[in-house]
C-alpha cells in the first residue's frame, strides 16, 4: 500500500503540467539540439550544434542518446524531451523507498523518504526533474551507486561492490567528472565505519576499473571521431569549472549550504540532520548507525568538493536530494522509536501511515502550489514560445511549408531548436533571421516573430498581412518594402 501510495502521489510533482512550458534557454534548449542533431546527422557518436561538434556540452553520450530514442517515438516535443527525466526520477523515488523501507524495516519508513525527495524543491524543479538536463539522469545512477556501496560495507558481497561500479559507470557516462564527485565520500564512509578491510578484497577495485575503462573507453573513441574534445572537456568540464568561474556562475563557499538551508531543502534539512546526528549516537552495527555515518560522509565530502570548485550552479548539488531524504526518514523513525515505549498504546499501521501524510502535507502542497505558479509565467519569455505558435500555424495554414523565424537577436537556442523540430518533424523549410537582418527579407516572405522587438523589426520595414496570432507571436505575410 505505501509504495501505491507514494506513486499515485508522484504524479503531481514529476509529471503534471510536464508539457506545458516551452523549451528552456539554460540548459535544456542545447542539450534538446544535440539529442535532436544525433537524428537529423544520423551521428550517435559527435554531439552537433548548428551542423558542427559541440564542444561548448561536451557531456558523454548516455543522456543524449536516451532523449534522441524518446525524440524518435513522441517527437521533438515538451513532452517527448521532458518524459525521460520524470521516469528518471520516479525510479529514484522508487529506489530511495526500497533502500529505507529495507534499511529501517518499514514500508512507511519509505514512503516518507519518497515523499520527501518529491517534495524537495531543488530537486523538483527546472534542470533536474522537471526538464530534459543531465541532471536527473545524473542522480539516479549516482544513488544506486552509493547505496549499493553502503550495501557492500555492511555486507562484504562482491555483488554489490559490482553494482557500485555499473552505478558509477552510467552516472560519468551520463556527466563526465560530475559522475565521479561521490568518489572521495565513499573511501571517507569506508573509514568511518571501521569497513577498510572491504577494500582488501578484488570486487571493489575491479568495480573501480570498470569506471575508469568506461569512461577511457569514451573519451577516446570521441576524441578520435571528431578532434578537440578532450581540450573542450578540460576547458568546460574539469579544470575551467574547477580552477576559475565560468561565465560568471560564482559563489561563496557557503553558497550551496545556503540553498539547501533556504529553499532547496529548507523544511526538511533539520530532520536530515537529525538523522545523521543520532545515527552517529547508535549502537556499532545498527541501520542507524550504518545510514548516519555513511551516508553524513557521502554527502558532506560531495557538498565539500562541489563548494571548493569555483563554478557553482544552483543544481550542481541535485545529486545529495536522495541520500538526504534518506537521512530524514532514518531521523524520524529513530525519534520514533525512541518515543514507542512511553506511548501507552502502539500507534496502529494505519496511524503510522496518516502520520506519514500529515508530516509531507504542507511541503507537497506547497510544491504543488509552486509548479502552478510557473504556468503564470511560461509565455513571459517571448523567445521561448515559438513552438506553441508554431503549432498553431501547422493547424490553421498546413500548406505552409517555406518560412523564416524572425527573433529578436538575444542569444537563445530555443528558437533554433524549434527551427530544427519543424525540419525534422514536419519536413518544413525554415530560416531564421534576427531583427537586424529583417531587411535582408523580401517580399512574398512569411515570417514568425514571436516578442515586440522581433515583430517591429519586419513591420518597420515591409507591409505586412498577419497570417496566424499568438500571445505575442505572429505569422507575417511580407508585401511592399517601406
Amino acid at each position: 500500500m505505501p509504495l501505491l501510495l507514494l506513486l499515485a502521489l508522484a504524479y503531481f510533482p514529476l509529471f503534471w503540467q510536464l508539457a506545458s512550458f516551452p523549451v528552456q534557454q539554460w540548459d535544456e534548449s542545447r542539450t534538446a539540439l544535440d539529442a535532436l542533431g544525433m537524428l537529423v546527422h544520423h551521428d550517435w557518436l559527435v554531439a552537433r550544434y548548428e551542423g558542427q561538434p559541440d564542444l561548448w556540452n561536451c557531456k558523454p553520450p548516455l543522456w543524449l542518446w536516451t532523449l534522441a530514442s524518446s525524440i524518435r517515438l513522441l517527437g521533438p516535443t515538451e513532452l517527448g524531451l521532458r518524459l525521460p527525466a520524470a521516469i528518471t526520477s520516479l525510479a529514484t523515488v522508487g529506489l530511495v523507498y526500497y533502500a529505507a523501507a529495507r534499511w529501517l524495516r518499514s514500508q512507511v519508513a519509505g514512503l516518507l523518504a519518497g515523499l520527501v525527495l518529491l517534495t524537495a524543491p531543488g530537486y523538483v524543479s527546472f534542470h533536474v526533474a522537471r526538464t530534459a538536463d543531465f541532471d536527473a539522469f545524473l542522480t539516479l545512477w549516482t544513488t544506486a551507486g552509493a547505496l549499493s556501496w553502503v550495501a557492500y560495507l555492511r555486507t562484504g558481497r562482491a555483488r554489490w561492490a559490482w553494482a557500485t561500479g555499473v552505478g558509477f559507470t552510467l552516472a560519468v557516462l551520463t556527466k563526465g567528472i560530475a559522475g565521479a564527485m561521490f568518489g572521495p565520500g565513499l573511501l571517507l564512509a569506508a573509514w568511518l565505519t571501521g569497513s577498510l578491510h572491504r577494500l582488501r578484497k578484488p570486487a571493489p577495485w575491479l568495480a573501480a576499473g570498470l569506471v575508469v575503462l568506461g569512461a577511457a573507453a569514451w573519451y577516446a573513441v570521441r576524441e578520435a571521431a571528431a578532434p578537440g574534445y578532450l581540450e573542450a572537456v578540460w576547458q568546460y568540464e574539469v579544470g575551467g569549472p574547477s580552477m576559475q568561474e565560468l561565465e560568471g556562475n560564482d559563489g561563496p563557499f557557503a553558497f550551496y549550504l545556503s540553498l539547501l538551508a533556504n529553499w532547496q531543502f529548507g523544511v526538511w534539512l533539520l530532520p536530515a540532520l537529525l538523522g545523521a546526528g543520532l545515527g552517529w549516537g547508535q549502537p556499532t552495527g545498527t541501520t542507524g548507525w550504518w545510514l548516519g555515518r555513511a551516508l553524513s560522509a557521502i554527502i558532506g565530502s560531495f557538498l565539500l568538493a562541489i563548494s571548493l570548485a569555483e563554478t557553482k550552479l544552483v543544481w550542481y548539488d541535485a545529486p545529495a536530494f536522495p541520500l538526504l531524504a534518506l537521512l530524514v526518514a532514518a531521523g524520524v523513525v529513530q525519534v520514533f522509536r525512541l518515543l514507542q515505549p512511553g506511548i501507552a498504546r502502539p500507534v496502529p499501521y494505519a496511524g503510522r501511515v496518516a502520520g506519514v501524510l500529515a508530516l509531507a502535507a504542507f511541503p507537497y502542497l506547497n510544491q504543488v502550489q509552486y509548479l502552478r505558479q510557473l504556468s503564470k509565467y511560461r509565455f513571459d519569455n517571448h523567445q521561448l514560445v515559438y513552438g506553441h505558435h508554431l503549432r498553431q500555424q501547422w493547424q490553421q495554414h498546413p500548406e505552409l511549408w517555406t518560412y523564416t523565424l524572425g527573433t529578436d537577436g538575444s542569444f537563445n537556442d530555443a528558437p533554433l531548436f524549434y527551427q530544427m523540430a519543424a525540419q525534422y518533424q514536419q519536413g518544413h523549410t525554415v530560416a531564421r533571421r534576427a531583427a537586424w537582418q529583417a531587411a535582408e527579407s523580401g517580399p512574398g516572405e512569411v515570417v514568425v516573430a514571436c516578442g515586440q522587438k522581433a515583430t517591429l523589426a519586419w513591420q518597420s520595414a515591409f507591409q505586412t498581412e498577419t497570417l496566424v496570432q499568438s500571445d505575442s507571436c505572429q505569422t507575417l505575410r511580407l508585401g511592399a518594402r517601406r
